[in-house]
């Protein structure tokens, strides 16, 4: 079970906080910050409630000894003064966010689920990251059709002279599947060599996969391996495949089914112990009905089909990926690695990623060059991500059983709004600007949950 340590002097308030939070978590509770600084070096904690207003010293002086001592402990900052400077000053010094007091039951469930979620993304990168280390390319998946795939992928990698056909949607992650099986197999000490069928002229692409001759065709001077034959004892991926030459089919197909291989220009045969992994984002059976796959090609390649799911299928693993890329990104380019806030993770869970995998590695990527601070927030974040989160709430940020979802929507809503309030200033327009919406729009929902709207003199 998580635990949590509640660091306030007043012991209404930690008492509530242990109600509260006490049924789903481990709760503690200090009144000083001499008392919490010795929990975290002590018993240690996943996630600090802190208070700023404590009687032996102020919260900020707390927070950054225990990041100093335990970088990887949580804290969320609790002030009973709005004091935006201070709120923003803990958020520079690497705080997970902050409340202001008072605060809703929900909101604090909230607040604490998204912190720890964020808490065990972090182990599972580390554990990744662990496995990645003289390895190929790690498969990130934490759903269950991808957890599907894995095991597939491993119940092949046993049998190394089976043909695997790997579907999916351009940027879901087929190549990595492929890898895995290789590294998963007998064959993993053997090469693993890979060709875009897409990207090379068909007349180009029988030389790259069978050879040549010296002399077979102009510029051939001296004779030359094709991959199937440099690949021998490991694995040939073939990516796109859709997108060969039939007389190419035909010849890929004798060689699955002889398993040798006569170079261009050759006269004799050769005898190849390849595994062949294909890969495709194509429905074949529709090239089939159009005449441009041959269907015996088909058949001799989908020995062992596995699907991969595009990744609006699986929303399970996309902060997971989002955080594996720019923890690996971040350590290539020697910087920092920046938090993904509460705002930015609920942008990313929400969104559809037409691009699968690879936009979240191109996005994650950009992060990496150009976030700056301890945080990544929603306006770091592209025009197309901003604001996804309030129009389509992601599966984890759905209430409890019981809760009433209509008051837990207007708590959120309250809590989501005060928050861009206090970082813009009480601006509205900023606001308005830091949650995606047209000022008005967030006028009217202002008004609507009964908040005061007042900008000030001069204000737009």
């Amino acid at each position: 079970m998580e635990t949590i340590l509640v660091v306030d002097d007043e012991e209404f308030l930690r008492n509530e906080l242990l109600r509260i939070l006490g049924e789903e978590y481990e709760v503690r509770g200090v009144g000083t910050g001499a008392d919490a600084l010795a929990a975290v070096a002590g018993a240690g904690a996943d996630l600090v409630l802190l208070d700023l207003n404590l009687p032996d010293c102020h919260g900020i002086h707390v927070l950054r000894e225990i990041k100093a001592r335990a970088p990887e402990t949580l804290v969320i900052v609790i002030t009973g003064y709005g004091s935006v400077e201070s709120a923003v000053e803990s958020l520079k010094l690497g705080a997970y966010d902050f409340i202001k007091k008072p605060f809703k039951a929900d909101a604090i469930k909230l607040i604490v689920r998204l912190a720890l979620e964020t808490q065990r993304l972090r182990r599972r990168v580390r554990v990744l990251r662990e496995r990645e280390i003289g390895q190929g390319p790690t498969v990130v998946a934490e759903s269950v059709s991808m957890k599907e795939v894995v095991r597939q992928a491993r119940e092949v990698a046993r049998h190394p002279e089976t043909t695997v056909l790997v579907t999916g949607e351009s940027g879901t992650g087929k190549e990595v599947v492929a890898r895995l099986i290789h590294d998963e197999s007998e064959r993993s000490q053997g090469p693993f060599l890979e060709i875009n069928c897409a990207a090379i002229p068909a007349a180009l692409l029988e030389s790259e996969l069978f050879g040549h001759e010296a002399g077979a065709f102009t510029d051939a001077r001296r004779a030359r391996d094709g991959l199937l034959e440099a690949a021998a004892g490991g694995t040939v991926f073939l990516d796109e495949v859709g997108d060969m030459d039939l007389g190419l089919q035909a010849k890929v197909l004798r060689f699955l089914e002889t398993r040798k291989i006569r170079r261009i220009g050759g006269v004799r045969d050769a005898e190849v112990d390849v595994r062949v992994i294909a890969a495709t984002n194509q429905s074949l059976r529709e090239a089939i009905d159009r005449r441009v796959f041959r269907e015996d090609l088909y058949y001799r390649l989908n020995v062992f089909p596995i699907r991969v799911p595009p990744l609006r299928e699986r929303p399970d693993d996309v902060l997971p990926l989002a955080q594996y890329f720019l923890d690996a990104f971040c350590r290539r380019f020697h910087k920092p690695t920046p938090e993904l806030s509460p705002e930015a993770r609920r942008c990313l869970s929400a969104y559809a990623w037409p691009g699968n995998v690879r936009e979240v590695r191109n996005l994650m990527e950009r992060l990496a060059i150009t976030c700056a601070r301890p945080s990544v927030w929603e306006e770091d974040l592209p025009e197309e991500l901003r604001g996804v989160g309030l129009r389509e709430p992601p599966a984890w940020m759905l209430p409890p059983e019981g809760v009433e979802l209509e008051r837990l929507e207007a708590d959120l809503a309250r809590s989501l709004i005060g928050q861009a309030l206090d970082r813009s200033g009480g601006n509205v327009t900023q606001a308005a600007r830091l949650l995606g919406l047209p000022r008005g729009t967030l006028r009217h929902r202002m008004e609507s949950l009964g908040l005061r709207v007042d900008e000030g003199p001069g204000a737009p």
